[in-house]
């Protein structure tokens, strides 16, 4: 499959999944906030951190491999940008909901360490970090370019889960 025919494939991949998480969470947000739980929103993140993931999949490949394709992780790298400033408006205190040894639904039950609303402010900064070393990685002109910021990129999630994510 040609390059053209492989970025329209994944820009109409990327279009569907972007509308569809729009979707749920204009239905999660949108709902008065009696009939929004905590989960709705602990789910519609999930949603959202998993669409991160996808993305930067096929960067870590391109980085460890030392193949770029310069336009799909430009893609990519977009669709993660817009994605980060997104994701920490889906933490509103109701889903601070972190209890240690607690049985957990991996779909509706926070990983999320209430750290985060503890230094809220600090994480809010780390997610705007991500999503500018993510765009400017999208804008990048060269190969090296675009690995020094994809490695920043990533390096911030790394730092981030370190610091936001329990696992029990």
């Amino acid at each position: 499959m040609g390059n053209s025919k492989r970025i329209h494939r994944w820009k109409t991949i990327s279009t569907l999944a972007t509308a569809f998480l729009a979707t749920a969470v204009t239905s999660v947000l949108g709902q008065e906030q009696s009939s929004v739980t905590p989960k709705d929103v602990i789910f519609a993140r999930k949603i959202l951190m998993a669409t991160i993931a996808n993305n930067m999949y096929p960067i870590d490949q391109m980085l460890q491999t030392g193949k770029i394709d310069l336009p799909m992780g430009r893609h990519y790298t977009d669709a993660i940008a817009g994605m980060l400033l997104a994701f920490p408006h889906l933490f509103p205190p109701s889903t601070n909901t972190w209890t240690a040894i607690a049985p957990r639904d991996p779909t509706t039950d926070t990983f999320a360490d209430p750290a985060i609303w503890q230094s809220f402010d600090f994480f809010y900064k780390e997610c705007k970090a991500g999503a500018d070393y993510a765009y400017d990685a999208s804008q990048a002109r060269t190969e090296d370019e675009f690995k020094k910021h994809a490695a920043q990129l990533r390096l911030t999630c790394d730092t981030c889960h370190a610091t936001y994510q329990k696992n029990n």
